[in-house]
């Protein structure tokens, strides 16, 4: 196991705690964060660090700052892209899974044959599985497992359905097409659900912000209230950006999680007569 995942762990249960929490407070929490680690920084080096040396070398520092901070902002803009890539995903399947849902049910009320009121039993308890059990479960953050014992039940009829004439023949096979596409939105949502950001992403995120507020602090000013605005602003640009990747990794829990309500108003639409 890499030495990595150990140092990542109390960063990534703090993660997770930290999504759990409404978006504003989490932003709070970072941005109070941000600026008073920026704050203790810069009171610190101006403690050890005499100012005239500070200023001595100011033009040497800024032109290493200005590749620390364009390196991290590259950095920053490409965890953005990919958690907003993910949110998008996360969005396009679930819809996907919906339709699908309604397009199985729909086939099955085409068929005909004693089995057909049994699989519409079996696309209804899904619908609701997913509202009821699967929905909660990935809020919480924890792993929803593979197997769904309706979907199983319904894919185990339909292949043993031997359709008797040529309409019924082209409906299962549409049939067998579309609970295929189904298994597979249902593993990709299921996949969405866990962080798709590594841990070691976050660690490098996280120190290379703490590295670049550092070394703004080896700046020299003459002003210490002007350079703890600075600094402060600058921890907190970073937060904020942070905050977004927060909240876009987890697209199934927080205030921007993707809502169930698609699969309540399809299963609605099933149970009714």
């Amino acid at each position: 196991m890499p030495r990595w995942w150990f140092y990542s762990q109390p960063v990534t249960k703090q993660i997770q705690s930290l999504a759990s929490l409404p978006i504003w407070e989490c932003g709070l929490i970072m941005v109070l964060l941000a600026v008073g680690g920026a704050t203790l920084v810069e009171l610190i080096a101006r403690r050890i660090i005499p100012h005239q040396l500070r200023r001595d070398h100011n033009t040497m520092s800024a032109a290493v700052f200005t590749v620390i901070g364009t390196t991290y902002a590259v950095l920053l803009a490409f965890v953005a892209m990919l958690a907003w890539g993910s949110y998008n995903h996360a969005e396009q399947v679930t819809d996907t899974e919906v339709s699908l849902i309604q397009n199985v049910y729909q086939l099955v009320d085409g068929l005909s044959g004693p089995e057909m009121a049994g699989m519409r039993a079996n696309i209804v308890a899904y619908a609701e599985a997913v509202v009821r059990t699967e929905w909660p479960a990935q809020e919480a953050g924890r792993v929803v497992g593979e197997d769904e014992p309706h979907l199983d039940e319904l894919t185990t009829v339909a292949l043993h359905l031997r359709p008797d004439n040529i309409a019924d023949g082209d409906l299962h096979t549409l049939l067998l097409s579309d609970l295929t596409r189904l298994s597979s939105a249902r593993r990709e949502r299921l996949f969405a659900a866990r962080t798709p950001i590594p841990e070691i992403l976050w660690v490098v995120l996280i120190d290379g912000g703490g590295i670049t507020v550092v070394f703004a602090s080896l700046l020299g000013s003459s002003s210490l209230a002007l350079h703890l605005a600075m600094s402060s602003l600058l921890a907190i640009s970073g937060s904020l950006v942070l905050l977004v990747i927060l909240a876009l990794s987890n697209p199934y829990r927080g205030d921007l999680s993707i809502s169930p309500q698609p699969f309540a108003q399809v299963t609605r639409h099933m149970a009714s007569p």
